[in-house]
């Protein structure tokens, strides 16, 4: 009986291990600016949604987060963009976002509100002057909201909903800094 409650206790207590690491959040360097992101979290929500985001996205062939710009960002950018990116996904493509279903309209909102915990973060680097502004950042996002301007605001929505993989990614690779 002894033994069985150790072996028990010993697999409550390495379960709960497990989900202990992948709950963490993870440190992540944007230049000078380090923050506390659940990326493991976002993603999971992400995935209750992702496929119907691909699959409703009626403008596959314009990117909007393209891989290339945002891995072309120098590592003093990364911290501004982030924030002012996170902006543009709470006021702009999440506010847009409509859908009978109420599963997608949960997962967007535990989204959206995640988005905002992590842009109070940044916005204390910021106050910090730790995430450095500059022109080049002003005008990715320029180009950004100008391509999601461009379509009509449903649809745009879906779009960047469905782009989140290659945020979520950009994102991740801040992990091994």
């Amino acid at each position: 009986m002894k033994i069985t409650l150790i072996l028990y206790s010993w697999l409550v207590c390495t379960l709960l291990g497990c989900l202990w690491g992948t709950a963490q959040a993870r440190k992540l360097h944007l230049g000078n600016c380090v923050v506390n992101i659940h990326t493991h979290e976002l993603r999971h929500h992400f995935q209750h949604i992702r496929q119907a985001m691909i699959s409703g996205d009626d403008h596959k062939s314009i990117r909007l987060l393209r891989k290339d710009m945002m891995h072309n960002l120098q590592v003093t950018e990364t911290c501004c963009f982030l924030k002012q990116l996170l902006h543009f996904y709470m006021d702009k493509v999440f506010i847009s976002f409509t859908s009978g279903n109420s599963l997608h309209r949960r997962t967007t909102s535990v989204l959206a509100n995640s988005f905002l915990g992590i842009s109070k973060d940044l916005r204390a680097c910021h106050a910090k002057t730790q995430c450095e502004c500059t022109e080049g950042v002003r005008l990715k996002l320029a180009g950004i909201q100008t391509m999601y301007e461009k379509l009509d605001h449903a649809e745009a929505a879906v779009k960047a909903i469905g782009e989140l993989d290659s945020l979520f990614e950009w994102i991740e690779s801040f992990q091994n800094h």
